[in-house]
């Protein structure tokens, strides 16, 4: 019986062993995996000059009626455009009246208006307001001019222009 409880300890050791070799990789392998992963772009040497960052700027206080952005939208799979225009005035006044001009080659091709209530925005002492057009159906890849008349309460008026090339859709 000695050469058979020898075997089966020498059987038992060997598992211990062999489980033992399996912990150990699955260790190794979760240091691995877990390590810091280092990034993509290498760190800037002492005398690199990095390329400082765009911010847009911060719109300053608010005088009176004005225009601050205009832009457009296209409707995807046809030739029509949602136009609007951001914008801000003083607060002695409730909503602002967007008449939209659009020419092509000196001909206008569209008209149509939009109105806007006033949005305050206590830290620039006024208020905003966004105007959105209906869709228009325009010619794309064309220089297009879009002509704005902004009117509020006190029949103050602000206008601005703005020249797009509207994408094909």
């Amino acid at each position: 019986m000695d050469e058979q409880e020898q075997t089966k300890q020498s059987t038992g050791s060997f598992t211990y062993y062999l489980i033992g070799a399996v912990l150990l990789v699955f260790i190794a392998g979760g240091v691995y995996f877990l390590r810091p992963k280092s990034s993509g772009t290498p760190a800037p040497t002492l005398n690199e000059v990095m390329a400082p960052v765009e911010v847009s700027p911060t719109p300053g206080p608010i005088t009176g009626l004005a225009c601050e952005r205009q832009w457009y939208n296209p409707v995807l799979g046809f030739t029509k455009y949602f136009l609007g225009v951001e914008g801000a005035d003083l607060l002695t006044t409730k909503k602002v009246v967007c008449s939209f001009t659009v020419s092509v080659s000196g001909k206008v091709v569209a008209t149509t208006s939009a109105q806007s209530a006033l949005t305050e925005s206590v830290s620039r002492g006024g208020g905003t307001f966004s105007c959105v057009s209906p869709s228009l159906e325009l010619e794309p890849n064309v220089p297009t001019v879009v002509d704005l008349i902004l009117t509020n309460d006190a029949k103050q008026t602000a206008t601005c222009t703005q020249t797009f090339v509207l994408p094909q859709p």
